[in-house]
């Protein structure tokens, strides 16, 4: 619809003119999918291709460096004795 020529419509264009070219190939998806079905202790999540990979890495790096940040207030929400118990 000519409507939505100047929001989605740039963003369609963009899709039509990838269509074909991204890096990831369905067919080994597939097969990747296939095997973690197989697999006797299958992951919990699986990232498909290296952008997929790329972008769990990153979010996982921060989540930890976020964890890290707080961890000294983490610790201190245990009963003391648990805490003492756990140190030792």
């Amino acid at each position: 619809m000519k409507e939505y020529d100047a929001s989605v419509g740039r963003v369609r264009q963009t899709l039509k003119q990838l269509d074909g070219k991204q890096p990831g190939d369905p067919a080994r998806a597939a097969q990747a999918i296939i095997q973690v079905v197989a697999a006797e202790n299958p992951p919990l999540r699986l990232a498909l291709g290296s952008m997929a990979l790329d972008h769990v890495r990153a979010t996982f790096e921060a989540e930890e460096k976020e964890l890290e940040i707080w961890a000294h207030l983490s610790a201190t929400t245990d009963f003391p004795t648990v805490r003492q118990q756990a140190m030792q």
